[in-house]
């Protein structure tokens, strides 16, 4: 291994960085050393990097490896133009590293101006100390990184059921139980930032419209302004229940825009009445059977997405808007009671 060679490999993954992103930059060992000759040589700018067990020069703990290294080994970088594109960095380092002693490791940071994360009785950090996973490591890259909504909810849903962290490559789409729909949704509404369109179907005649859920769906109407809520209505008649008037009462005073619309009006056109698009990025699908919830679908694939928009716009296209809470209710329900009797 030698400095160029690593140079060819990092030059082909640089290509997928985009203009404008954030990135963090994550090295262990000789890792955060070939971070900083990479920085320094293409001019990299990054929102923050994360230097585990980091080291500048010799460790003169095998000549072996000290010629193999010697390539990497600099301590005269320009730490100036360093500190400009690295802004903020953090060094964890332990107690008792057989490889690098937390001397270099605090030398590191000092010459970087990284903050330092004392870890105790970590040796290495590595496969010999069973860490092939570190949380902190990855607690770290959340602070700093804009993660999607959804990304978020697979992180805080780790944290919460100790489920393994999902693989990039199939976390796109993940099925939960009916009753965990209430923590993932209150943690989606406490998150969301842009936007948001439900559906809401009425053919459920069992909720608590003073649920965490409910009331945090209201907050995060206060908060921004594209809260968008259809009240898919099974039957006239459920809009002359109470708790239905209730929940669309609540949700109307809250901010929510609420739209009403006859299923039978969109049900040969999508194939999901209950289902929300969160932040343009996440997808909720709420199946039913025989009016109960058997199962939820959390989706980030683009082409659900685009699926679920289309879905979006059949629905507002057959929708009526709610201006004046009671009155409008009122004339919706007499309005589609005339277009029952003209067909009967």
């Amino acid at each position: 291994q030698g400095l160029k060679n690593w140079f060819k490999a990092f030059e082909s993954t640089m290509k997928s960085f985009r203009k404008g992103e954030d990135l963090c930059f994550v090295g262990h060992s000789l890792g955060p050393l070939f971070i900083l000759h990479c920085v320094e040589k293409y001019n990299i700018q990054l929102d923050s990097a994360i230097f585990v067990s980091p080291f500048l020069r010799k460790l003169n703990r095998s000549w072996q490896i000290d010629v193999v290294n010697s390539s990497f080994y600099k301590t005269d970088f320009d730490f100036r133009k360093l500190k400009q594109l690295i802004p903020v960095s953090y060094v964890l380092y332990s107690d008792n590293d057989p490889y690098v002693d937390k001397v270099h490791s605090i030398g590191f940071a000092k010459r970087l101006g990284s903050s330092l994360l004392f870890v105790k009785k970590a040796g290495h950090m590595n496969r010999e100390m069973n860490l092939n996973e570190f949380p902190l490591v990855f607690e770290l890259c959340k602070t700093r990184l804009d993660l999607s909504l959804y990304l978020k909810y697979i992180a805080h849903r780790k944290e919460l059921y100790s489920v393994d962290y999902i693989d990039p490559k199939s976390e796109e789409v993940v099925y939960l139980e009916p009753h965990e729909v209430f923590d993932e949704g209150a943690f989606k509404f406490r998150n969301l930032r842009k936007s948001g369109f439900c559906t809401f179907y009425t053919a459920i005649d069992f909720w608590n419209t003073q649920s965490a859920y409910y009331n945090q769906a209201r907050k995060a109407a206060r908060r921004i302004e594209n809260f968008i809520r259809v009240f898919i209505v099974d039957r006239l008649s459920d809009l002359e229940k109470p708790l239905l008037q209730e929940q669309i009462r609540l949700d109307f005073q809250a901010g929510i825009k609420c739209l009403l619309c006859m299923a039978k009006v969109v049900r040969s056109k999508i194939p999901e009445l209950d289902f929300g698009i969160w932040d343009g990025d996440y997808l909720c699908i709420v199946r039913l059977d025989k009016e109960k919830y058997v199962e939820v679908k959390l989706s980030s694939r683009k082409k659900d997405i685009k699926e679920a928009e289309s879905w979006e716009k059949v629905i507002l296209s057959k929708a009526t808007l709610i201006k004046n809470f009671q009155k409008d209710i009122d004339t919706f329900i007499k309005k589609n009671r005339k277009k029952n009797e003209a067909h009967i």
